[in-house]
């Protein structure tokens, strides 16, 4: 890696965590600066608006959440297996870079602002919901899950339970290793592939 990618590796690594300890809209070059030591100069050359800076940390966000969450699963031997692994590793994948989740933080703040951010985040996260959605509409072809499931259905209702989890995290109502979000997710599975039935 180039010295030059390197530095905005690390820039927007400060980025991110000041985008998820506080807000995104209190990411500015200025506040950026300060925490970076660079000069508010060097970094609009990089960036030239808050909008683009904002934009980066997203795609950088997203690199990360690849590379920690999607690719591990790639050699899991199945369809299911994969949404398993995803479901496994989702949680926390932010923890060594941010303060919390960046695209529910960005989804919550920016549903009410059009614009560039507001769109990009929405298509980050309608990708993943396509990518879950296809996980589980292999699964079921492949007889994994219940011939009857509906795949659009489980997908929902696998989001909302990450959702809830990152939720009930924040106000203390779920522990550190996410035991009633695996709790849940392991009954939506029994519903839909009759181990539950078998026992």
């Amino acid at each position: 890696m180039s010295k030059g990618k390197q530095t905005k590796q690390q820039v927007l690594a400060a980025a991110l965590q000041i985008a998820t300890s506080k807000s995104f809209n209190e990411l500015t070059i200025g506040r950026l600066a300060t925490a970076t030591g660079m000069s508010k100069s060097g970094l609009f050359a990089h960036f030239n608006s808050k909008e683009n800076l904002q934009l980066a940390v997203l795609d950088y966000a997203e690199q990360i959440f690849i590379e920690t969450v999607v690719i591990p699963t790639k050699e899991e031997p199945s369809p299911l297996a994969k949404l398993l692994k995803i479901c496994e590793l989702w949680q926390g994948w932010y923890r060594e870079q941010a303060y919390a989740c960046i695209f529910i933080s960005a989804a919550v703040e920016f549903d009410d602002q059009p614009g560039a951010v507001r769109d990009l985040v929405k298509s980050q996260l309608l990708e993943l919901l396509h990518y879950l959605n296809e996980l589980v509409v292999e699964a079921i072809a492949k007889k994994e899950l219940d011939a009857h499931t509906n795949a659009k259905q489980f997908t929902y209702e696998l989001y909302s339970l990450y959702l809830g989890s990152q939720h009930m995290s924040w106000v203390g109502f779920e522990d550190n290793t996410h035991s009633r979000f695996h709790l849940a997710l392991k009954q939506l599975v029994e519903r839909h592939t009759g181990e539950k039935n078998e026992q």
